[in-house]
């Protein structure tokens, strides 16, 4: 028996069909009243790029009803719409994952972190890159159909041009297609026609007009901002901000290009020019003062400029910095601090606060600016970097220790984590703190085994904790590692070297690792010096007396002379006078040391005295 079928329902749905990557998705639209009149709307949101159009109605003028619907959306889609009510959002979070990539170009060395916070009347961006930082403030001011953003408060640390350059920079690639950049201002035009556009031909219906619906006020929804364009909607309000940022703008729009393009001179001299028409504005004077101050000459007529219109304290980083210049810290680190109490975009005020805490004096005071830095931004390493190597200094290892484990928690992947305990294990034993270094050292080699830098180090912190027979193979492991790279570090070499002969006994061993030291090696001099101490150790006469020939020469060939250097140079006329009883290569080697330290009084009778006994022989020959 045949189980009897009802008709198909009528569609009133254009419901997408599953999508691939050669066919995405289309709208989802269907038919609706309208304000009235039968018309279009999205039944679920669609995403495009960063932004969400959550609603979207549209009517078909013409029409008289009643109307036939059987057709469903497929039989009024080639009619003409005009667009009525929109909703635009924007997910902050996703806003943030897709200017990463934008940012590459302000910060090109990577490490490069997006914030969108909401401030009154826009949004705050703030963008971290590797010890730099600039934040600065979209204000809402839309124009009927078009967006527009004005860019405000443009703060910065670790830049060669004022903050301002760096964020127009990033809003050029930003714009886009979309829409463009004059001056300070970044509008996209007619975006209810540029959205229809976008969402409707791709189902076969046409674009709508658009020429009725305008922009309302930006509004904020959590972690997200909305903005509704409307047929019936009046023009928002401009906030005082904004319309004076827009008045602003209109002002410097020469200047702003210039500065964007990176000609600074121009650019300074629109912005001296509009303060004929603005006198004292501040956000002139400090984007002058922010040129200037770059500029050493000019430095002491910036902090002029800069206090006619505004205390030099209360003009963020660029007033410090000239005040520090001036020799005034105490009032370049009331600047600092002042603005890092009011920045908002927490790696900037972090960066601040290490940057007074390179202004302090007082180790006090120093420690708690680095505190205040890390308690700002947790995860910055700079920030943990600068209190760890503070904290060592004044020998609080196990603060350091415990700010070395917080990089190695925040770094990412391995070779990160390997290269944070290594760098801490580092300073921790050029401090003299032996112990904690190999502890760290160990944890770096966990991540990578085969590093023969780690390796080395590790080795290095055991022979001065006193472990020089498990320090050995750990040499001789960071060689061969080395070796097999084809990058032997000289350190390890020198190292296991000065092991081998000095708790070894095995001097041939020694010197054959010091012949490995290749002759580019910044530590050649010291391994030639070794060659010949042990040399002479080993009854190889003429050997030592070659290989503190070569020092010598290395040591005058040098463009970096070092003042360790004198007492090899000594050690090594004393050889000359007592194995070989050459003066002449004795007073050869005292003169190049006297070279080095010409006020050394003893050096200077040892020269002399060494000087008539090559005269006396001279004589007599």
């Amino acid at each position: 028996m045949t189980r009897p079928t009802s008709p198909p329902p009528t569609p009133t749905t254009l419901a997408p069909p599953a999508p691939t990557p050669e066919r995405p998705a289309p709208t989802p639209l269907r038919l609706s009243a309208t304000r009235g009149a039968l018309g279009f709307e999205l039944y679920e949101p669609v995403d495009i790029g960063p932004l969400t159009i959550a609603a979207l109605e549209l009517s078909l003028p013409g029409l008289k009803f009643p109307i036939d619907l059987s057709g469903g959306v497929p039989k009024f889609r080639h009619r003409r719409g005009d667009l009525e009510h929109a909703r635009v959002r924007l997910d902050l979070d996703r806003g943030e994952r897709w200017l990463v990539p934008i940012a590459a170009e302000l910060f090109p060395e990577g490490s490069r972190r997006v914030t969108l916070f909401p401030v009154p009347g826009g949004l705050g961006v703030g963008v971290l890159g590797t010890g730099r930082a600039v934040a600065f403030d979209l204000l809402w001011v839309p124009a009927q159909a078009d967006a527009r953003f004005v860019v405000a408060n443009a703060r910065g640390v670790g830049f060669d041009v004022p903050a301002l350059g760096a964020a127009l920079r990033m809003l050029d690639t930003a714009a886009g297609k979309l829409g463009l950049r004059r001056g300070r201002v970044i509008t996209v035009p007619d975006v209810g026609h540029k959205l229809g556009r976008a969402l409707l031909p791709a189902v076969g219906v046409r674009a709508p007009s658009a020429r009725r619906v305008r922009l309302g006020a930006l509004e904020v929804r959590g972690r997200a901002v909305e903005v509704v364009l409307d047929a019936a909607i009046a023009p928002p309000e401009l906030g005082a901000a904004a319309a004076r940022a827009l008045d602003l703008a209109s002002l410097v729009v020469e200047a702003d290009d210039a500065l964007a393009a990176g000609d600074v001179d121009r650019a300074r001299a629109g912005y001296v020019s509009a303060l004929e028409s603005a006198p004292r504005h501040p956000e002139l004077v400090q984007l002058v003062a922010e040129i200037d101050a770059r500029v050493g000459a000019r430095a002491e007529a910036a902090l002029g400029l800069l206090v006619e219109s505004v205390p030099a304290t209360q003009a963020g980083l660029v007033g410090a910095e000239l005040l520090a210049r001036r020799g005034d810290l105490h009032g370049a680190r009331e600047a600092v601090e002042h603005a890092a109490r009011r920045e908002p975009f927490a790696p900037l005020s972090a960066l601040l606060w290490v940057r007074l805490a390179e202004l302090e004096r007082d180790p006090p005071a120093r420690a708690h600016a680095l505190d205040r830095a890390v308690a700002q931004a947790p995860g910055l390493a700079e920030a943990r970097w600068a209190r760890f190597a503070a904290r060592l200094a004044r020998g609080d290892v196990d603060g350091a220790l415990s700010d070395a484990e917080h990089l190695e928690a925040i770094a990412r992947g391995a070779r990160a984590r390997h290269d944070v305990c290594r760098m801490a294990a580092s300073r921790l034993l050029e401090a003299g703190y032996e112990r904690a270094a190999g502890r760290l050292y160990e944890r770096a080699l966990r991540y990578l085994p085969d590093d023969a830098v780690a390796t080395a180090g590790l080795a290095r912190a055991l022979v001065l904790a006193g472990r020089s027979e498990r320090a050995l193979p750990l040499f001789e492991r960071a060689v061969e590692l080395g070796e097999r790279k084809g990058a032997v570090s000289d350190e390890a070499l020198i190292d296991l070297a000065r092991l081998l002969a000095e708790h070894v006994g095995d001097l041939p061993q020694a010197i054959a690792r010091l012949r490995a030291v290749p002759p580019a090696s910044s530590r050649r001099v010291e391994a030639l010096w070794l060659e010949g101490r042990y040399r002479a150790r080993l009854g190889d006469r003429v050997g030592a007396t070659l290989a503190f020939a070569r020092m010598r020469e290395a040591i005058e060939l040098s463009s970096e002379p070092a003042s360790e250097w004198v007492p090899w140079l000594v050690e090594a006329a004393d050889n000359a006078l007592g194995v070989d009883e050459d003066a002449a290569a004795a007073e050869r080697h005292l003169a190049t040391a006297l070279r080095l330290a010409p006020n050394d009084a003893a050096l200077g009778a040892r020269y002399r005295e060494v000087a008539e006994r090559v005269a006396q022989a001279t004589r007599r020959s």
